[in-house]
């Protein structure tokens, strides 16, 4: 496909490559080309004609602006076929990155494209270096049809070849000819947006060029202006603003603006400057690796993020590698707020996404413009004078809602109504369904087109169970549809036809999401059994997607009975699921039956038992049906373990009498088993020992809670002796929890023992791991200099309390939106050990900045931290009172 693309450029005394980008544009080197408005001769590579063209900018030979566009404007150019180039930048340091030059052979113009393959030296400054590893410029002077050529980095076009040598040609990067004015104003955009090349695997490509109606309410269409919402969007600027990593979580239902929010702060950020990456939905951690790296501004954009928890995880903790030296920002936007459980998110602010249409009128009037503008690029409905139509309609007064997809898909539906009135304009019907009956013609249009010849119920049938089960690729789905088509080649031409995927992929559905689950639930709730013969052959990623989709299609009862009867099937997956619908409830009460079964196996059992939701009621019924059925079997390990799991589920209920009484239990069972064998279950008996001393604070026992807790240090101590590697961080732990244990019980002296010894113990893991214990080391600290205060040992205290107000700030540099809050507690701590040493002036400068940062916690998440901002307060009025 970029052969198609690739260009000669010729004027008198002047030859070079070009590289087709947009239509009838071409991106070459100013070298190649004289000043603009000059005239030049283009030949495409596939034929070799000439055709006429004009330079439309030029930047400066030689300069960091070494570039030129040439516009074809002969009337005989057909342009070339396939999606335009996307365009990138390189965005880390990394050496060897696999690069490739397209440009034409010389000296004798042959109708065909060369290519040079070799790795990219980012360099430094204004240029890069494409070295040469093969190809007919790997010796011998540089082909003249060099300069100009189009330089590629994992797919993207990245750069513009300048000069060099044989081994290595120079290159002007793309991104710097996107910070041009005069450039983008050629190329006809206000700007265009940068890929990171080495995320190119990871970055969600452009669905390319609308098919049909329903296809331009995409929020990535960007088809109806963006208004309004300024507020929010300056809340985002300011989260963008500064260093280091920081998340937000964007929430609210299904055509709300989420993903419109998103793609416009990606258009502001890209115009001053930053990468951005819109997450692909089926990548993994090794592909976010390079993340870690990166050295400019980046903006990460995960949508629909409730239902990719496992990959959210993933790309939190690539982000937590990176240095913060550039601003890092993620992005998730999520229909609830499931995802504020992800302890990697730590004090990422929460913001639902409200109704931002106080003129609703006004925004019906808009997006029917903006649509009616449109409707002409949609094949097949370019000869409809869609802007008289939208006309008409604008003048009548419409409320249509608050969602912006309701306004939009209303303001779509009138449209269409107005140009075919028949069954689809039934007043009775909503407008998404008479937006899917306007797309029901494109789906019988292309199956007639296609010669395919099946009923249009078993058409709509095949649609739905693409739109529930997914598809990553054609040999997927045909694996899929061979469950029910002897031959199902036909029917993957239609669909591919219907919903082609971005990047070359199969397919991608129709869009938005809220369309394609009402047409799959009406479809459901017509033939419950639908899915059924396809459940045997769809691998565990597209049941998952099965259930995620009939939970938001609302077919609850329909659901827990699919996931019941095919217990084999979709056991695994309503435990994927459950995380990842805002209303679980239909997979729990499955789960629940499903456990309860006589013949449940026992490895079904505990897989549910160990990832049903902790703050489910479930979960604790589960958890001791699991203890129930070990008793019964007299296998006393795995009931000790079932008796602990079992106190926890209790616990989190805040039934702590019942937990306690389990891990009372636990204790015992793990001292005879450890009396037996203390190499094997030692370890499961110092858990369980500080377990049950979480149970006794709970219930105010403190003597019992300190002896539970000391037993389990002496272990772990002996643990730590034979394993340092596995036990050390346990240890650490438990003498942090045995220092707060003699606290409690005003033992300071030997409180003050046990967490010099934490303390020591997390200096060294820290040196070792800094990212995990480093958190740790301060939390230890903070109750070290706690201690020396409470033993009037002022001075000392203070250190230490400096010592982990510095550590605080240098996690907070690299992750803001986790450390803030420790941050804040550790200069509130710092300010009480001034206050007792009488230094005023220090303790109000540690105060106000505690408070800073407490109210803007307070503006993200008030449940959560307004005891902490009550005791800053407290605090700062005391040394207000100095």
């Amino acid at each position: 496909m970029r052969a198609g693309r690739v260009v000669g450029v010729e004027a008198p005394g002047l030859r070079g490559s070009g590289f087709l980008i947009a239509g009838r544009l071409v991106l070459t080197s100013a070298r190649a080309v004289p000043e603009a408005g000059a005239a030049v001769t283009v030949y495409p590579a596939v034929s070799g004609r000439a055709f006429d063209g004009v330079v439309a900018w030029r930047g400066t030979p030689g300069g960091p602006d070494d570039a030129a566009l040439v516009r074809v404007d002969d009337p005989g150019w057909a342009g070339a076929g396939g999606p335009d180039p996307a365009l990138g930048r390189v965005a880390t340091s990394r050496p060897g990155l696999p690069g490739a030059a397209w440009g034409f052979h010389r000296p004798q113009w042959a109708a065909e494209a060369w290519q040079v393959a070799g790795s990219v030296d980012p360099g430094a400054g204004d240029r890069f270096v494409l070295r040469v590893s093969g190809g007919p410029a790997e010796t011998g002077p540089l082909p003249a049809g060099a300069v100009g050529a189009a330089v590629f980095c994992h797919g993207l076009l990245t750069g513009v070849v300048t000069g060099g040598h044989a081994g290595a040609l120079e290159t002007v990067p793309v991104s710097a000819l996107c910070r041009e004015p005069d450039f983008l104003a050629a190329a006809g955009r206000d700007q265009l947006r940068l890929w990171p090349v080495e995320l190119a695997g990871a970055q969600r490509g452009d669905p390319g060029r609308p098919r049909s109606p329903s296809a331009l309410l995409r929020a990535g269409a960007q088809v109806v202006g963006f208004r309004g919402r300024h507020r929010l969007m300056d809340e985002l600027g300011a989260w963008c603003s500064g260093n280091g990593f920081a998340a937000m979580l964007l929430h609210g239902p299904a055509g709300q603006g989420k993903s419109r929010v998103g793609h416009e702060l990606v258009r502001r950020l890209t115009a001053v400057g930053w990468a951005t990456l819109w997450l692909r939905e089926d990548v993994g951690g090794e592909t976010l690796g390079p993340i870690g790296d990166v050295v400019v501004p980046l903006l990460i954009v995960v949508d629909d993020a409730e239902s990719r928890p496992g990959q959210v995880r993933a790309l939190l903790e690539a982000c937590g590698r990176h240095d913060g030296r550039q601003p890092l920002r993620v992005l998730l936007l999520a229909r609830d707020t499931t995802l504020r459980s992800e302890p990697l998110l730590g004090g990422a602010p929460v913001v639902a996404l409200d109704d931002d249409e106080p003129d609703r009128r006004d925004a019906y009037r808009r997006a029917v413009h903006d649509l009616g503008a449109a409707l002409p690029r949609i094949p097949g409905y370019a000869t409809h004078d869609w802007p008289g139509t939208a006309a008409r309609l604008a003048g009548t007064a419409r409320d249509a809602g608050g969602q912006a997809l309701t306004v939009q898909t209303e303001a779509l539906a009138d449209l269409l109504d107005a140009m075919w009135p028949g069954p689809a304009a039934d007043g009775r019907k909503t407008p998404p369904d008479r937006v899917l009956a306007h797309e029901q013609r494109h789906w019988a249009f292309t199956a007639a087109w296609q010669g395919l010849d099946l009923p249009e119920s078993e058409l709509h049938d095949l649609l739905a169970v693409m739109i529930l089960f997914g598809a990553a690729d054609r040999d997927q789905a045909a694996r899929l549809l061979s469950a029910v088509l002897a031959e199902p080649g036909p029917v993957l031409d239609w669909l591919a036809e219907l919903y082609p995927g971005p990047d070359g992929r199969f397919w991608d559905g129709p869009r938005p999401d809220r369309l394609a689950e009402r047409f799959a639930g009406r479809r459901l709730a017509a033939s419950p059994t639908l899915p059924e013969p396809f459940l045997p052959v769809a691998d565990r990623s597209q049941l998952r997607r099965l259930l995620v989709v009939c939970a938001r299609a609302g077919q609850p009862a329909a659901l827990t009975d699919l996931c019941v009867r095919h217990a084999e099937h979709l056991t695994d997956a309503a435990l994927d699921a459950v995380t990842r619908v805002a209303e679980p409830e239909p997979l729990i009460a499955a789960l629940r039956l499903i456990a309860a079964g006589p013949d449940v196996p026992p490895e079904r059992l505990a897989r549910i038992g160990e990832r049903l939701p902790r703050s489910s009621p479930a979960a604790a019924e589960v958890a001791q049906r699991i203890a129930e059925r070990h008793r019964r079997t007299g296998r006393l390990p795995e009931l000790a373990t079932a008796l602990y799991n079992l106190s926890v589920r209790l616990g989190d209920l805040g039934r702590h009498g019942p937990a306690l009484a389990a891990i009372e239990e636990a204790v015992l069972l793990h001292r005879r088993l450890a009396a037996q064998e203390a190499t094997t279950y030692e370890a499961g008996l110092a858990r369980s020992l500080s377990g049950l001393a979480v149970r006794l604070g709970e219930l105010d026992q403190p003597e019992p809670a300190l002896a539970a807790v000391a037993e389990a240090t002496e272990i772990y101590r002996r643990l730590a002796g034979r394993q340092p590697e596995t036990f050390l961080p346990e240890l650490a732990l438990a003498l942090r929890n045995l220092a707060l244990g003699l606290g409690a019980l005003e033992r300071h002296p030997q409180a003050l023992t046990a967490i010099e010894q934490s303390v020591t113990l997390y200096r060294q893991l820290a040196a070792a791991w800094p990212d995990e214990s480093g958190p740790e080391l301060a939390t230890s600290l903070s109750v070290l200099g706690i201690t020396l205060g409470l033993l009037d040992r002022d001075e000392q205290s203070r250190a230490v309390a400096e010592e982990a107000v510095a550590i605080r700030r240098g996690l907070t540099a690299r992750r803001p939106d986790m450390f803030w809050p420790g941050l804040a507690t550790a200069l509130t701590d710092l300010a009480v050990r001034h206050v007792v040493l009488g230094e005023r002036a220090q303790a109000q400068a540690a105060i106000d900045e505690a408070l800073t940062i407490r109210h803007g916690l307070m503006e993200r998440q008030p449940d959560a931290y307004a005891a902490d901002l009550e005791w800053s307060l407290h605090v700062h009025k005391v040394i207000q009172e100095m």
